[in-house]
């Protein structure tokens, strides 16, 4: 059975289990499961011990409990840590040692969370997939590049674990696993220390079985920060739940490439969430959407090649044809091109800013279908990336099993900085899932 942050923080609190009892737990899933599923990269269980240790002894003397007390955690591995190397999965950077913790693992320690180790990322978070596999069938993608942070918590290896999104890489591995993946509204939580994808693009996220551990880990992460320029970190309080709630349907502007389980599976969550009361609308939106795709490639790949190209430059042997062809096809992006990919960006923003004075939330796809075969081939990103290039909070929500067993998701997307109101809005809604006949909701989890 899954334990949760918010369960397990109940049971040490009341001295029903001690950090290390709680670790060690963890621990016993991963050397059961690991072998099979390869969600991390690197692991030290002695220091985990240790850290378990020091929450046990502030325990005893009194201390008060931090948010994330004995918590394990999993970072994925484009984050700096001080005590493991951060490989940014590529050969090329194997065993960097950088010395100091990105904003990210700071905020954890600080909240007396377990660092259990730093999980598995595709190259340069964008290409050649590692060795992670999904947990409910090992011969298919866990998607990417967040790979190795949903497979973990979607095993039971952690409860909560930290991922990145710079076009669809939270949202996706999400869907695919059967979890939660939240990705917050752009700027709300620190990127220092994070391996330079695209600054207009950069999210980072959270993975986890509930709504309330999403809630908790983001109260601790989302802060100011003057090391990211971009971070702003304040979220509005969440506000009471609109009853009924408004849900924009909206299938748009790549319905076709819908899967028929997939399409299924959304308008199914949609009868279920209009018998439980939500008002549902169907929108489209205009022509000049269908072009957001290729305008955030065009910001990713000059991204890439400005932060990577000296690497490419000394080794471009070591590097993947997909990487490499993302790094030639940057370089040779004009700057009119990356300047109207952004203008692209702000127009989109613009147009869905109208939609928030009559809907609470969109209810969309998130991915095309269940999980690819095999693991070369993640998916596709293309119904997370607009919600990424506006900076609009998106969360990825199990509703089913698909025919071959694998879950299906949907996406709820809300109006930036209402993230808090769409983590209610996404607890509201698992509650009719779990109840409703034509969801089997339930099914998704492995346990």
């Amino acid at each position: 059975m899954v334990i949760t942050a918010e369960a397990a923080l109940v049971s040490l609190q009341q001295g029903q289990i001690s950090a290390v009892e709680l670790l060690q737990l963890y621990l016993e899933r991963i050397k059961q499961r690991e072998p099979l599923v390869g969600a991390w990269e690197t692991l030290d269980l002695d220091s985990a011990l240790q850290q378990a240790q020091r929450c046990d002894a502030a325990q005893a003397a009194g201390q008060p409990l931090a948010p994330l007390h004995g918590i394990p955690i999993g970072i994925k591995d484009t984050f700096a840590t001080r005590d493991f190397p951060t490989n940014w999965g590529t050969p090329i950077h194997a065993g960097q040692q950088l010395g100091y913790d990105a904003a990210v693992v700071e905020r954890l320690r600080a909240a007396g969370a377990i660092i259990l180790g730093k999980t598995v990322t595709t190259e340069y978070a964008i290409a050649r997939p590692n060795k992670t596999r999904n947990p409910h069938n090992l011969e298919h993608t866990p998607g990417a590049s967040s790979s190795g942070s949903a497979a973990a918590v979607a095993d039971g290896m952690v409860p909560v674990a930290i991922g990145t999104q710079m076009v669809g890489s939270i949202l996706r591995p999400a869907a695919y696993c059967g979890i939660l993946g939240f990705k917050p509204s752009f700027g709300t939580i620190s990127r220092y220390g994070l391996m330079p994808s695209c600054r207009e693009l950069d999210h980072v996220g959270i993975f986890a079985h509930t709504v309330a551990d999403i809630q908790r880990t983001l109260k601790v992460l989302a802060a100011t920060d003057p090391r990211d320029p971009d971070c702003y970190g304040t979220l509005a309080p969440s506000s009471p739940n609109p009853t009924p709630p408004k849900l924009a349907l909206m299938l748009e502007p790549h319905a076709s490439w819908l899967e028929s389980e997939a399409k299924a599976a959304l308008l199914d969550t949609a009868t279920a969430l209009t018998a439980a009361g939500a008002i549902i609308t169907e929108i489209g939106l205009p022509p000049e959407f269908t072009t957001h795709f290729e305008q955030i490639n065009v910001l990713a790949a000059a991204s890439m090649a400005a932060n990577h190209g000296a690497d490419y430059d000394r080794c471009a042997d070591q590097m993947s044809p997909k990487l490499r062809q993302v790094i030639e096809e940057g370089r040779r992006i004009s700057a009119t091109a990356y300047a109207h990919a952004r203008q692209a960006a702000v127009n989109y923003t613009l147009h869905l800013s109208n939609l928030w004075r009559d809907v609470d939330a969109i209810l969309t796809p998130v991915t095309t279908g269940p999980a690819p075969h095999g693991l070369e081939n993640t998916g596709s990103p293309i119904f997370c990336a607009l919600w990424t290039l506006c900076g609009l909070p998106a969360i990825a929500i199990p509703v089913r099993t698909a025919s071959n067993g694998l879950p299906l998701a949907i996406q709820l997307v809300a109006a930036r900085l209402r993230d808090f109101d769409l983590l209610a809005l996404t607890d509201w809604v698992m509650g009719c899932l779990s109840t409703h006949p034509l969801s089997n909701y339930a099914n998704c989890h492995l346990y």
